[in-house]
């Protein structure tokens, strides 16, 4: 007769205590993480300061890295952009004191450092910002607001790309340049800021040359008299609030509430044109692509003596603007005659872009000169209005790796017109280039 077996009932309550311990186990372990991450994310969301912001919303990441106690964008990460007064700009650092440091994504004009120029010296930082020289700050013109607090450059004389100090520095304005040391930081030419321009940076040589990033990303230096491209750095105070965005190209951060008028876009027909300049209800509008005929782009000479505009000479490009093109606008009426600058720009005056502009003539159509903001810098092989002196016959054209070389008023190349307008006849649209200012 077989042995009947016993119910263990204090296994029985074991095993099934040990099940309802884990249950609660899983059950709110897994609640904790959600709850964890979802506290995270609501910290992070409101947070509004904007520096404070992007170093929560980017901590841990590879691409954001602590050197220095300041927290640098480095490589080619797409998470970094910023969109202010209608220009797109690269978060270079989040700085040890909270402010954010930023740097033009495209060269905003080009020129010449200056023969063997300081940084202190150059004509570049009269170009940028106000200083007591006349006729200076084009850029501070637009540009400076409140968000603005002054940007230290590091100017160390440098002769080793290995290596690069910032033992001095230069922080008396709200706009400078690129320093070798930032660069360096941000990962060189494997960074976002190489991106197929030259560009001038702060630093200079012991032999008194110019330290510049060419459109390989390689550094290289010259004696300061050619022409490159200008990436203003700028440094958002510490009280700056985010509006939206999150960084990214299609959604860049933004802590403006409205749309500037500087460098808004304005269709005209079926014509994109782009604010660089405002005279009170004036303003002056670059055409965002070449003029074409019959959908290929119209390549001329300038003339065939001179780089004077002259639009009463048949054959020039000056007369073409100002009658063929001109007559052929549907929006004609609405064009101004205005002031254009037609100087000149090379060692002769010293590179001085006051003088480039400060020569002029009247007429309703002409074209950028040195020393204007550019506003389509992607645009390649195209005239400028700027000669090389009262005697010679070459013109200056605009390269697309934010270069400006010299040829021969007789040798062709692309048109960029720009006009002016009276802004109170644009009463629609936001300015946006998805929703451009147009006339009703």
């Amino acid at each position: 007769m077989k042995k009947k077996r016993k119910i263990s009932y204090q296994k029985i309550f074991c095993a099934i205590s040990f099940l309802f311990i884990l249950g609660c186990i899983l059950f709110y372990g897994s609640r904790f993480i959600i709850l964890y991450i979802e506290n995270n994310t609501t910290d992070v969301e409101s947070i509004t300061n904007f520096s404070k912001r992007v170093t929560a919303e980017h901590a841990n990441q590879s691409y954001f890295k602590n050197i220095n106690s300041n927290y640098y964008f480095v490589g080619n990460t797409d998470k970094n952009y910023v969109k202010y007064k209608n220009i797109t700009w690269r978060i270079l650092k989040i700085t040890n004191n909270n402010t954010t440091v930023l740097i033009s994504d495209e060269p905003i004009t080009s020129l010449a450092y200056g023969l063997n120029s300081t940084y202190e010296e150059s004509p570049i930082i009269d170009w940028l910002n106000k200083t007591d020289n006349e006729n200076s700050g084009i850029l501070d013109n637009y540009i400076s607001s409140d968000y603005l607090t002054n940007t230290n450059a590091c100017i160390d004389n440098l002769d080793d790309t290995k290596n690069i100090t910032c033992d001095e520095t230069f922080n008396e304005f709200k706009f400078s340049l690129l320093s070798m040391f930032d660069y360096a930081n941000a990962g060189s030419s494997d960074s976002y800021i190489n991106n197929g321009y030259y560009t001038y940076l702060s630093n200079t040589n012991n032999e008194n040359e110019i330290w510049y990033i060419d459109n390989d990303g390689n550094l290289e230096t010259n004696d300061g008299t050619d022409i490159y491209g200008i990436k203003p750095v700028i440094t958002l105070n510490t009280n700056v609030e985010l509006v939206k965005g999150d960084g990214t190209k299609d959604n860049p951060y933004q802590i403006e509430e409205e749309n500037d008028l500087f460098a808004s876009y304005v269709k005209l027909d079926d014509d994109l044109w782009r604010i660089y300049d405002i005279k009170d209800d004036n303003i002056k509008l670059v055409l965002t692509d070449y003029l074409k005929t019959d959908n290929e782009n119209y390549q001329t000479i300038y003339s065939s003596t001179t780089s004077f505009h002259n639009d009463e000479k048949y054959g020039t490009l000056a007369y073409y603007l100002n009658n063929d093109y001109y007559n052929n606008l549907s929006y004609s009426n609405q064009i101004l005659n205005n002031n254009w600058s037609n100087g000149y720009y090379s060692s002769d005056n010293n590179y001085d872009y006051i003088q480039a502009l400060d020569k002029e003539v009247d007429t309703e159509i002409s074209l950028l000169s040195i020393g204007d903001i550019n506003l389509v810098p992607t645009l390649d092989d195209f005239f400028l209005s700027t000669g090389i002196n009262n005697y010679d016959n070459k013109i200056y054209v605009y390269n697309n790796n934010g270069s400006i070389t010299d040829q021969r008023v007789t040798s062709k190349a692309n048109v960029v017109p720009t006009i002016s307008i009276d802004k109170n006849i644009l009463t629609k649209g936001t300015g946006t280039i998805d929703d451009p200012y147009e006339m009703e």
